[in-house]
Order: structure tokens, then sequence, then C-alpha cells
């Protein structure tokens, strides 16, 4: 059984703070692609962040901007009240990636082909010069364990095990280092569904075992929701709603995130064949010509003139707990 997010502890100070982050990919002639445009948010120690939206909304691009993967062209993130460089120097990886790790969404292209599964995961305990190759080896051993593989498996290669043992691998690569901030992402997106509720339960033994604060970014608003505390909600390199992950998921603010979740697959298939079609109409914006105003406004159903014109702050609604960025609050 997958664990609800509804009994997670509460978070009680922020461990990260982003603070008006900037990644623009730059196409040559004066043109970017805005995918992460001036994002505010925290992230409390031992919290569960839920990151959602559509293809193409920035969500990777983010993470893997908060861990320096991408350089950031503006604003802040800070790490238990310390500002993260702007550009990572290689020293800066080696400081910070004991600290903040990333398991990425394909585990296939993010293991080195060339190295066995052992020296995979004891590379990061060797260069951080953390233990003796001896006892590296015993510690990866215990952590192919810890994620359902054996120790046998050590001496193979990624290419010969499955997606979801694969995922398993980079799952405890990540971990190995006993890190406080982990991103995930989209961690289940190519795995079967019954080894999706794998990974998802390991990975919530895990962040309870060691403490561990994620954000969780995938497509499936269900899976979100069970496992975060909180959900955000991003739409074209901006977020739109950001607030309690039942509240946002039974009670959604944002015309986009109502259509979002009315769009997630009823379980019943009954259900499923006579409910309505809640597709989102409309073109979808190019990233690279932002519009003025809200940028959901050509797809709302319930645009107005002020949302062609004017951009939408995120600010607390009538709840202090949520956050929208919509004209009709």
């Amino acid at each position: 059984m997958l664990c609800s997010g509804r009994r997670r502890e509460v978070a009680v100070a922020d461990l990260v703070q982003v603070e008006k982050l900037v990644h623009h990919f730059d196409l040559g002639g004066g043109r970017r692609v805005h995918a992460v445009d001036g994002i505010s948010l925290a992230i409390g120690e031992r919290e569960v962040l839920g990151l959602v939206g559509e293809s193409g909304s920035g969500k990777s691009t983010l993470g893997r901007t908060l861990l320096g993967l991408h350089d950031k062209q503006g604003g802040q993130v800070r790490y238990r009240g310390e500002a993260l460089p702007a550009r990572y120097a290689p020293a800066d990886f080696r400081r910070f990636s004991r600290k903040l790790q990333m398991i990425f969404q394909d585990p296939y292209s993010s293991l080195n082909p060339r190295m066995t599964v052992g020296e995979i995961l004891t590379e990061g305990l060797l260069l951080h010069k953390l233990l003796p190759p001896s006892a590296a080896r015993d510690k990866a051993v215990a952590w192919l364990e810890r994620v359902g593989l054996h120790a046998d498996h050590q001496s193979r290669y990624p290419h010969e095990f499955s997606g979801g043992q694969r995922q398993r691998i980079g799952i405890a690569r990540a971990l190995i280092l006993e890190p406080e901030f982990v991103v995930c992402d989209e961690p289940i997106s190519a795995l079967d569904v019954s080894v999706q509720a794998q990974v998802v339960n390991l990975l919530d033994e895990l962040r309870h075992s060691m403490g561990l604060t994620l954000l969780f970014i995938a497509h499936d608003l269900s899976m979100v929701r069970h496992v975060s505390d909180r959900m955000a909600v991003m739409y074209l390199g901006a977020l739109v709603e950001v607030g309690p992950v039942d509240k946002v998921y039974f009670e959604p603010l944002h015309p986009y995130t109502q259509i979002l979740i009315a769009s997630n697959p009823e379980p019943d298939p009954a259900s499923e064949r006579t409910r309505l079609s809640t597709s989102i109409t409309g073109e979808i914006p190019s990233p690279v010509n932002v519009p003025a105003g809200c940028r959901f406004a050509s797809r709302c159903p319930r645009a107005m003139d002020v949302c062609r014109t004017q951009t939408p702050l995120l600010k607390p609604a009538a709840d202090p707990d949520r956050l929208v960025a919509c004209h009709l609050y």
C-alpha cells in the first residue's frame, strides 16, 4: 500500500529557499526559452513537495537548477540559509553533493554503462574520502540489499538490469552519501504500474528512516497526492498554485489546476468511460515568446480582459496556507 501524505509530520523549518529563480535556454539571435522564469518557493525540512505540470512546463529544469546542474541566471537558492553559487565550480559540486542529490528520470542514461554497479555506488564515497575501499564496498552491498537487490549485483553492469532495478540502483547511488535534500525527477514515469508502487514505497521508507527532504517531480497526480505534503503546480516556467496536497487536489483554485486534476483518469473503468472530456483547449503559448498577462489566459475558460494584460502574482488566497497566481482571487 502507498503511504498517504496526509499523515506526514509537519515541517518545522525551511531547508531550501528559492527566490525569483531564473534559467533560460539561449537559442541564439536574442531568442530564449523561458524554462524557469522567476520562481519563488520554500521547502521545509523533512517535507515532500510534489511538483506537477504538463511536459515542457519547466519542472525538470527547476530541479536541475536548484542543484547547480544548470546555472542560475537570476534569483537565488539558499540551503540552510546559505546562498548557493550561481555557477558551480568543481569544488562546489564536491562540497554540496554530500547534502544535495538527484534521482534522475531515466536511470539507463544516468548510469555509466562502463562501470559496474559496485563502482557506481562506491564512486561518491571514494571521491569524498568518506571510507576506505573495502568499507565502501561493504556499504555498497548494504545499500543494494536495502533497495531490494542482491550483493552479487555489484559485479554487473547497468544494461543487465530491468528498468525498475536500474531505478533502485539510481536511488542507492543518490542516497549512499546520506544527503538531506533529494530532487526526484520523475523517478517512476518509465516504470510499470506495479514497479512504480514498489519504488514509491521504497522512497517513502527511506525518507522516514533517513529524515530526507524531497522535491518529487511527476505527472501522475494521484501518486503525487499519496507521497507529498504539499503540491506545487507549474505552467510555462512559472508557479500557478501551491498548497497542502489534499486541498490542492480536492479543492483546486487556479483554472489550470482544476483542469489538470479533472483530467486525471478515474480508477473505475465504468466512470472513466462516461466522464465528460476535460481536455484543455486553445494553443499552448510559445516559451520563447511568453505572452503578456497570465500565461494560461489563451487556454483558460474563465479568462477576463485583465488576464491578457496584467501578470498575476503568486500570493495567498483566502486560506493563508495556499498561494495562487490568478486574477479571480
